[in-house]
């Protein structure tokens, strides 16, 4: 698949840096880093912001040649997707600019609200990559809802709905409330057997060892917060207790900063596969310099992928945004398992959340035209998404047989995988016409643990 990654970083000292832009992809030995000058657009209307930043910010771009030649192979290729991805180092202070409002010249669509280019930001982490991760119905999904103020009661539904909308078995939610209230009338629900889609009800723990321990047991594949988020003193999510609801000064509840999310890992591949921050500045730096509590999560290796708000939000692009990304990826993983596709191949985390985007849009957009909805309402573009560098391979795995052997260990599974993405380096480091014992050897072990895992060489084959 061919795509175009453009990079900002900053040449300098520290207060004294300046911005530079280079293309990452396609490789061009001619191309060199430019200086990224993006100046703000003086006295831009309300009535096409979105048109005014996407356009400047499509300039500061362009005036780099070799990526102006690419964006437009983009825009005028006929690939159903063709991914434009922005890779922002943390010293290049472009973290800030709404990168999803970027679009194409001349009243050009919106990278962010197009399937074929689903604009995201990658990132690059130490952490080994996962050739494939596997999933085996249901799509296991904590929902950590607690927003001191706001009721949760329309995220829960949203996300229920979307589990029901899947068709039976899809996903599993294991939900945890700080209303009472709402929380007694869910278990009352599950006990009588009208919430098929709902593993258990809990009250937010006071203590977040505690809540690790709960969300962890349950070994999620999606972690969903709906919650208070600030970037003062550092960027954090704070979840309310049950006692905070009745305070007339309630406490400072729970706050969970980056460190306290490392500690949500697992068997399964390490951690969750996405986390969705659905509160106020989730992908927002804080104001000396520390970079957005979404990007951290995929930076160290927490999640592959994370969503974040860049600025405060209404409770209504909320739920919206839970509307429309959980009927995205649950129908996604649905279509799959109907048509009984078991090879692997790519979850498309950026091309799922321009579906939410596009609800956004007609959902907020109440009395404009579709045009004037995407030029004119900022909402669409707060949710940030970033993405691990390397492909999300996802393989379904129909239900074992109760009568055929037992699946390996999750850590087991987890630590072969492992292996293969080493062999599978070394094997490409390799000079041609060299180590030809070592290829025959790294062949048979690859063969041999792919057999272990149940698929097929061929699906974890991650060389070029």
């Amino acid at each position: 698949m061919s795509r175009v990654v453009f990079q900002l970083s900053a040449f300098g000292e520290e207060g004294a840096t300046t911005p530079l832009v280079r293309l990452v992809e396609p490789v061009d030995d001619l191309a060199l880093d430019r200086t990224f000058d993006c100046p703000d657009e003086a006295g831009a209307a309300a009535a096409d912001v979105n048109a005014r930043e996407g356009d400047r910010l499509y300039r500061a771009l362009a005036a780099h040649e070799q990526l102006g030649d690419q964006l437009a192979v983009a825009l005028h290729s006929a690939d159903r997707r063709f991914p434009v991805y922005a890779e922002i180092l943390p010293r290049s202070g472009a973290d800030a600019l709404p990168w999803e409002a970027l679009r194409f010249p001349g009243d050009g669509p919106y990278l962010a609200l197009e399937d074929k280019y689903a604009l995201a930001r990658v990132v690059r982490t130490t952490a080994p990559p996962v050739p494939l991760y596997q999933l085996e119905p249901p799509l296991r999904i904590v929902a950590v809802l607690s927003c001191l103020g706001l009721g949760a009661a329309a995220e829960l539904r949203e996300l229920r709905a979307a589990a029901l909308d899947a068709g039976p078995g899809m996903a599993r939610l294991l939900v945890v409330l700080s209303e009472e209230e709402l929380a007694t009338g869910l278990q009352a629900e599950i006990d009588a057997g009208t919430a098929p889609e709902v593993a258990g009800v809990h009250l937010v723990p006071p203590d977040h060892h505690d809540l690790v321990k709960l969300v962890n047991d349950f070994k999620p594949h999606v972690l969903h917060l709906f919650c208070h988020g600030s970037t003062v003193p550092v960027p954090h999510v704070r979840l309310a207790l049950k006692q905070d609801w009745a305070a007339a000064d309630p406490g400072i509840g729970l706050a969970l900063e980056k460190e306290q999310f490392a500690k949500f890992t697992w068997d399964t591949d390490g951690g969750p596969w996405l986390v969705v921050l659905n509160c106020c500045e989730g992908a927002a730096s804080s104001r000396d310099g520390a970079t957005s509590l979404a990007r951290d999560l995929v930076t160290k290796g927490v999640a592959p992928a994370a969503v974040g708000m860049r600025e405060p939000i209404r409770s209504a692009v909320a739920s919206t945004l839970t509307q429309g990304l959980y009927g995205a990826l649950l129908g996604e993983l649905a279509a799959r398992t109907k048509a009984g596709a078991t090879l692997s191949a790519p979850l498309d985390w950026a091309a799922l959340t321009v579906a939410a985007r596009n609800r956004l849009v007609s959902r907020l957009g109440a009395g404009m035209t579709p045009a004037q909805a995407r030029d004119q309402s900022r909402e669409w573009t707060l949710p940030a998404l970033y993405l691990r560098w390397e492909e999300f391979q996802l393989q379904l795995v129909a239900p074992r047989d109760p009568g055929g052997a037992p699946r390996p260990d999750p850590e087991q599974a987890r630590a072969w995988r492992l292996e293969v993405a080493a062999l599978q380096s070394l094997l490409a480091a390799l000079p041609p016409g060299q180590g030809e014992a070592f290829r025959v050897g790294a062949a048979a072990r690859i063969a041999e643990l792919a057999a272990l895992l149940g698929v097929t060489p061929e699906a974890l084959d991650e060389t070029p």
